[in-house]
């Protein structure tokens, strides 16, 4: 990977790249989904968030989508993505790389291209721009949310658990509670309440049910 130049507002570096569908990059890389992510794209071929990541994700965890043998992405056909619309923010940003801190800095990196690829590159634009064009910025923000969620988490867990070894059945439910749709229908349901059905709105909640759930691990253990 290299780097661009040094900005004050790093979305500002002069950037642009236009995609020849060489589908070169589609292969080989390791593709990391949120919650938001496999919501959109269950969505999409009409399966829960549970059916996606049994069937698409590796073992079934629903961190990271499945390869084929050859390596390629298993949503690559032969004419290119068969999920574009929905497809994750890494596959939106390349051949960009962003980067997030604890603290919410952000930097971007560029990735190093295939040696045969046919993309062009150009400082025709900016960072910025190359985000509005790619529809980005939903899928930033969702990351954004999911990614200080399990900071969070992880803080929790480690407090809860320090000085007695990790209490398996809190993280155990914490994995269960990362899948959308079985936490959505499990909290619904116990209140009686009607489910959402915007992506959007979807997300919105799940994430409210998941600091919920850090909010009463924290209660047990200070109790």
């Amino acid at each position: 990977m290299g780097s661009g130049e040094l900005h004050a507002d790093p979305r500002a570096e002069k950037f642009g790249y236009s995609c020849m569908r060489c589908l070169r990059c589609c292969h080989h890389k390791i593709i990391q989904l949120n919650p938001y992510e496999i919501a959109r794209l269950a969505r999409r071929l009409e399966q829960t968030t549970s059916e996606f990541r049994s069937t698409w994700t590796d073992d079934g965890a629903g961190n990271f989508l499945r390869r084929t043998d050859n390596g390629a992405c298993v949503f690559l056909g032969e004419k290119g993505c068969t999920v574009h619309e929905d497809r994750p923010l890494v596959c939106r940003l390349y051949p960009l790389g962003r980067h997030v801190s604890r603290d919410g800095a952000e930097r971007w990196s560029h990735v190093t291209p295939h040696p045969q690829t046919e993309g062009v590159y150009s400082k025709d634009g900016t960072v910025a721009d190359y985000i509005e064009a790619q529809g980005a910025r939903s899928f930033m923000d969702a990351a954004d949310k999911y990614a200080d969620w399990v900071w969070r988490a992880s803080e929790v867990l480690d407090r809860t658990s320090a000085g007695n070894g990790a209490d398996h059945s809190q993280k155990e439910d914490g994995l269960t509670l990362v899948d959308m749709d079985t936490a959505i229908e499990a909290h619904c349901k116990s209140r009686g309440t009607e489910e959402p059905t915007g992506v959007e709105a979807r997300m919105l909640l799940h994430l409210f049910i998941l600091d919920s759930y850090l909010e009463t691990i924290s209660g047990d253990h200070n109790g």
